[in-house]
C-alpha cells in the first residue's frame, strides 16, 4: 500500500530520537522512492533539485552497494541519508573537486534531507550512527562528504567523528554557488 513501509532493519539497525526513528533499507521499495524525492523537493531550494530525482533514486536504491536510510515520526518519512562507496562519489565529482582522491575502504554521504518541521531533533545524528551500523558490517570506518555549512551539518560531523582532512570550498556547484561546502574526510571513533 504506497505511504506505508515494513520493517525493514533488525531492532539492532533501529535507533530512536525522541519519536523519530532512523533505520537501514535493504528491499527496493516505490514507496520509498517516492517519499524520498518529496523528503529532497521539501527540503531544498527549488532551484537545487534534481531534474529526473525519480529515475535517479530508482537506479540508486536498487545498487546494493549504497546505503540508503530513513528517518522516520510515527511511521511516516521525515527525512534520508543516501550514501555511496567513496571511490564511486569520486568520478562523479571529479570535475567539481578535482583534489579528491580514491580510497576503497571509505563511503560517500552524497545526501541528506530531513524536513523542515522535524529538524534539530537530533535526526541527522539518529542516521549517523545507523550508517556507522552498517558499514561496521562491510568493514567500512570512514566516510567523506561535502558537508553544508550554513545548515550545521559540517559542525555535526566534526562534533561525533575524528576528522582526517577538512576543507574548504567557498562556493559549491551543487547548491548553485550559493553557499560554501566543507570537504570531510573521517573516520568514527572506537
Amino acid at each position: 500500500m504506497p505511504g506505508q513501509h515494513r520493517a525493514v532493519a533488525p531492532e539492532s539497525l533501529r535507533r530512536r530520537s525522541g519519536m523519530l526513528k532512523a533505520e537501514a533499507t535493504h528491499d527496493f521499495d516505490e514507496g520509498i522512492v517516492r517519499d524520498t524525492v518529496v523528503i529532497n523537493r521539501d527540503s531544498y531550494p527549488e532551484d537545487w533539485a534534481y531534474s529526473d530525482a525519480e529515475a535517479y533514486y530508482t537506479q540508486s536504491l536498487k545498487n546494493r552497494d549504497n546505503v540508503h536510510i530513513v528517518l522516520r515520526d510515527n511511521g511516516k518519512s521525515v527525512g534520508y541519508l543516501f550514501a555511496i562507496t567513496h571511490n564511486a562519489a569520486m568520478i562523479e565529482l571529479k570535475a567539481d573537486d578535482q583534489l579528491m582522491k580514491p580510497d576503497a575502504r571509505a563511503y560517500y554521504i552524497e545526501n541528506v534531507a530531513i524536513l523542515p518541521a522535524f529538524r534539530r531533533r537530533k535526526g541527522f545524528s539518529e542516521m549517523l550512527q545507523v550508517l556507522r551500523e552498517e558499514l561496521r558490517k562491510r568493514g567500512i570506518s570512514k566516510i567523506s562528504l561535502h558537508a553544508r555549512v550554513s545548515n550545521r551539518l559540517s559542525e555535526v560531523v566534526q562534533e561525533n567523528m575524528k576528522i582526517i582532512e577538512i576543507r574548504r570550498i567557498s562556493a559549491w556547484r551543487y547548491y548553485n554557488y550559493q553557499e560554501p561546502t566543507d570537504y570531510i574526510e573521517a573516520e568514527w571513533c572506537p
